[in-house]
């Protein structure tokens, strides 16, 4: 059997040596990342999940009323007070926001487009189907934007 050195000094055997090096440290890194959890396609199961994560989200939120998106990605819920929790998927988690106004809801047919204050939380589009108009329009009462 050839030693170590004589097996590197074989044309290609470095090349080689590198792609199985490689090779090895992507399975390491998928590993990890399966192990993480990281990367799963994450949504909103039903209704009572969205309520979990509404209360998770803001202490004390009972919602009374839930919107789910069609691709359950998101959803508007609102509480016997009138304030309304904006939650959507951010990477493999969810993100939840008290809406404070009306000011970033655009209505377009079914898809409700909201966005906050917050310019980290982003702007989301919401498959809402025939609530869509339902949900926009009761929103109104949540005031101008300040």
């Amino acid at each position: 059997m050839p030693s170590f050195d004589a097996l590197l000094a074989m044309p290609g055997a470095a090349i080689a040596l590198q792609a199985v090096g490689s090779l090895i440290a992507v399975l390491l890194v998928f590993l990890v990342v399966r192990a993480l959890g990281l990367g799963d396609d994450v949504r909103i199961a039903d209704e009572s999940e969205a309520r979990a994560l509404a209360e998770a989200a803001h202490c004390g939120f009972d919602p009374v009323e839930v919107a789910l998106d069609r691709a359950r990605i998101g959803a508007l819920l609102r509480n016997r007070a009138g304030e309304v929790m904006l939650i959507r998927r951010h990477g493999a988690r969810f993100a939840a926001r008290v809406l404070s106004s009306h000011a970033g809801a655009r209505l377009d047919r079914g898809f409700l487009t909201l966005s906050t204050d917050d310019p980290n939380f982003g702007t989301i589009t919401l498959d809402l189907g025939e609530k869509a108009q339902v949900w926009a329009a009761s929103m109104r009462r949540l005031g101008a934007h300040a």
